[in-house]
């Protein structure tokens, strides 16, 4: 398993830089307005999938590796559920393209090719995350993660070429080929191991359901509702602002969805056998992994934006700064409530999740109406932090009280004070040289005092260290394995 965390750990990073890379692109073709209309496009994207979809890709992630034998023991579930999937997300997507027609017919012909890029783009990303729960589902990570790889090296490229020729619609459809390598897989899965068709029970039903309403919720009341309410009150520009803003931030998020992809499995397992003691061990494990890597990334970032935004965007997108500064701080827990929030699903807990998507949705599009109009695009970043934030404690709280499982809050607080020394010092640096040249000096210094903190609070238990110090001994060459070993088992704890 952490293998395939690491698998999915490099395809992570790749999509993070090919996806920041593809913000850079519009934002330096299509200028403040474009990047908004794009960011809206992307936003559809995720709605449209989550309100379509009827939690059936997560019933595949969920129980299609539920084996006594391998991968035939659900021979027919994926083509089972894909046959509903093709109906529902068929029928929005004729939708979209209806209504981009109707456009076409009163005159409106630049918007009708947006939402036909748009349609586009939606069908690649839910069939891919279709293809993608069967293919975590089953265990083969190193399929998505190189189909994850393929898409990610042509996408910068595509939107740029797409927004030369076409504009905003062209970007949108150079996005589409990001998703297209792993959407294009799931005929591989459709196939039945048996002639035998796999029924889908009352629980997968439950389960589907719970996953597909908090899903929606999300979408609608959580998932970058943010661009909807500020397009209402402000302009594109606002929404181009914040677009950008929230680049960085979402290409965490990312990271950690690639990161946490093997979990629901693995603890299904542990849960299935009922093997308590390995599930917490499993849980703790994986968040404090988590941690030390979007912790860094997340205020090392925010300290370092005063000069990356201006830098990779243009001066045009100065304004994005101070948002991009607030939402990288609240990313933290944004990227770690998708531990708890996967120990819940593979506890079956989703009407817990389902009611926690409502509450968290009904409360920021409460707040985003009341701050966006007084604040505008900061309300908006605080009021979404502090949704994130909440939902985050209230999930390491429901599964120590309700599932018994609990964190380890001492190392997660020597995590965050390291990664805050590491901003601290990447910051001096930008005060200090508020150009290029202090940005580099800052990401060199910052992970200098970050690698320092963490040996010094002994933030990483010994036994973490071993483990990781053997997994490079058995991959990498000696002399690198013993450099890295004897780096690693440094420190306290």
């Amino acid at each position: 398993m952490l293998g395939s965390s690491l698998l999915n750990a490099a395809a992570g990073l790749l999509s993070l830089f090919a996806g920041f890379g593809s913000s850079v692109v519009v934002a330096r073709m299509l200028g403040v307005e474009g990047a908004g209309i794009v960011a809206y496009a992307l936003w559809i994207m995720t709605v449209a999938t989550l309100l379509s979809d009827f939690g059936m890709p997560q019933a595949v992630l969920r129980f299609v590796g539920q084996a006594d034998g391998g991968e035939g023991a659900r021979p027919g579930l994926v083509l089972t559920l894909t046959k509903r999937f093709v109906l529902t997300t068929s029928t929005l997507a004729v939708g979209i393209v209806g209504y981009a027609l109707w456009l076409d017919y009163t005159g409106e012909a630049t918007a009708t090719l947006i939402w036909i890029a748009t349609a586009a783009l939606f069908l690649s990303y839910a069939y891919s995350t279709m293809s993608l729960g069967a293919a975590q589902g089953l265990g083969r990570f190193r399929e998505s993660s190189l189909n994850t790889a393929i898409g990610c090296l042509v996408q910068p490229f595509l939107v740029a070429l797409g927004a030369f020729l076409l504009g905003p619609a062209g970007a949108i459809f150079g996005h589409v080929f990001r998703h297209l390598p792993q959407a294009l897989s799931l005929p591989k899965y459709l196939k039945p191991a048996s002639k035998d068709i796999e029924p889908v029970t009352p629980p997968m039903k439950a389960y589907a359901r719970n996953a597909w309403l908090s899903g929606g919720m999300t979408a609608l009341l959580g998932s970058r509702v943010e661009l909807a309410v500020i397009g209402l009150f402000f302009n594109l520009t606002a929404v181009g602002h914040y677009a950008i803003a929230s680049t960085m931030a979402g290409m965490v998020v990312q990271l950690s969805y690639f990161l946490v992809a093997p979990l629901v499995p693995l603890f299904s397992h542990h849960s299935d056998r009922g093997d308590h003691a390995a599930l917490t061990k499993s849980y703790q494990r994986s968040l404090l992994g988590l941690s030390l890597v979007v912790a860094p990334i997340c205020l090392g970032g925010a300290a370092i934006s005063p000069v990356l935004i201006p830098l990779l965007f243009g001066e045009a997108f100065r304004p994005s700064v101070a948002l991009s500064v607030v939402l990288l701080g609240f990313t933290v827990f944004s990227a770690l409530i998708t531990v708890p929030y996967r120990l819940m699903l593979a506890r079956e807990k989703s009407g817990a999740v389902l009611r926690l998507s409502a509450w968290e949705g009904i409360a920021c599009i409460g707040l985003l109406f009341a701050a966006v109009p007084l604040f505008g695009t900061m309300g908006a970043a605080v009021v979404k932090g502090l949704t994130l934030t909440g939902s985050c404690l209230f999930c390491l709280w429901y599964c120590h009280r309700r599932l018994g499982i609990a964190c380890d809050l001492p190392a997660l607080a020597k995590v965050l004070l390291a990664a805050i020394l590491c901003a601290a010092a990447a910051g001096a640096c930008i005060w200090w040289m508020p150009n290029l040249a202090g940005m580099v000096l800052g990401i060199f210094a910052g992970a200098i005092a970050y690698a320092l903190a963490l040996a010094v609070l002994g933030a990483v238990p010994a036994e973490e260290r071993r483990l990781v110090a053997d997994l490079a001994r058995a991959r990498l060459p000696a002399p690198v394995a013993g450099m890295l070993s004897r780096a690693i088992l440094a420190g306290r704890g």
